[in-house]
């Protein structure tokens, strides 16, 4: 069975709008945590992820590793598009 990331809450703690950047902390439905990192674009102004970091309170839902890994950045697409709709855009 494929991973399917659900975000259940997100909440922006970091804003800066002199250069376009903004954090995005989101819970996931199995207990994860991830940093959502997101960059506005000059010309259009629309957000887009480029960065994802698990916060190290659960092992990887992925993987199993109870350290830095990589596995949340394959689904950054899925994990922005839904913190968006949550958290909106500042």
């Amino acid at each position: 069975m494929a991973y399917q990331p659900q975000v259940v809450d997100a909440k922006i703690v970091s804003n800066n709008p002199k250069n376009g950047l903004f954090e995005i902390v989101v819970n996931l439905k199995d207990r994860t945590s991830c940093r959502l990192i997101f960059e506005k674009d000059a010309a259009t102004g629309e957000a887009f992820v480029t960065h994802v970091n698990r916060l190290l309170k659960e092992p990887c839902p992925i993987c199993r590793k109870d350290f830095l890994c990589n596995c949340m950045m394959s689904y950054k697409d899925t994990l922005s598009a839904q913190a968006l709709q949550l958290a909106g855009t500042p």
